[in-house]
């Protein structure tokens, strides 16, 4: 059963800020390495939380975990080797949450008994959330459904697709947390979920 405390939430929120900032800024930051200016001019290669959080996205990672940052808009025909580097930028977008993930958990040994026994606690708590709703994130993201990063990928197959987007990314946001809630985003990428969170954790973890 998902935790609806104060105190949850706000950690929950937290993770939701750094890890849409970390998932837009790497995502504009390698669109622009490979051609696409556009991004930077969207203002997305920015550490400012408010450019790359998306509202809904966020609403439902802060009630179920698993959301989604603000859409990046690319276009494939600036990009250097076309709609091949989207793939780049997707994966770049998922390895960014990742190496971030394990920045923090190694981190986590040296960080904690410089804190008092509570602030430690607490900080441990809100490490573990942001790992946990970031690894939810990067797995999510990957679908190829648009407002996730994986929407890219249907651009890459339909590029005429992409100047459709910003009219049906609303529905599209809603038909996701509609998935999300229903319980069957969790059903279908749990074990999936486990194996990644084992991975960064290195341990077994029971689900």
């Amino acid at each position: 059963m998902i935790d609806f405390t104060l105190s949850q939430l706000v950690m929950r929120a937290c993770a939701v800020l750094l890890i849409s900032t970390v998932h837009g800024f790497a995502m504009a930051a390698a669109a622009g390495a490979l051609g696409d200016a556009g991004p930077r001019h969207d203002g997305r290669l920015s550490i400012d939380p408010l450019r790359h959080l998306d509202l809904l996205g966020g609403a439902v990672a802060l009630m179920f975990y698993i959301g989604w940052a603000k859409w990046v808009a690319i276009d494939p025909r600036a990009l250097r080797h076309g709609r091949l580097d989207l793939l780049l930028v997707i994966g770049v977008g998922f390895a960014a949450i990742v190496l971030g993930v394990l920045l923090l958990k190694f981190g986590r040994p040296f960080l904690l008994p410089l804190l008092p026994d509570t602030a430690a606690a607490t900080a441990f708590a809100l490490i573990q959330t942001i790992i946990e709703v970031g690894l939810w994130f990067a797995l999510f993201g990957l679908l190829p459904l648009p407002p996730l990063a994986g929407g890219h990928l249907l651009v890459a197959v339909m590029p005429k697709l992409r100047d459709r987007l910003p009219r049906v990314e609303v529905f599209c946001g809603l038909f996701l947390a509609g998935l999300v809630a229903t319980g069957w985003v969790t059903g279908a990428l749990a074990p999936t979920f486990q194996s990644l969170l084992e991975f960064v954790l290195g341990e077994d973890v029971r689900m």
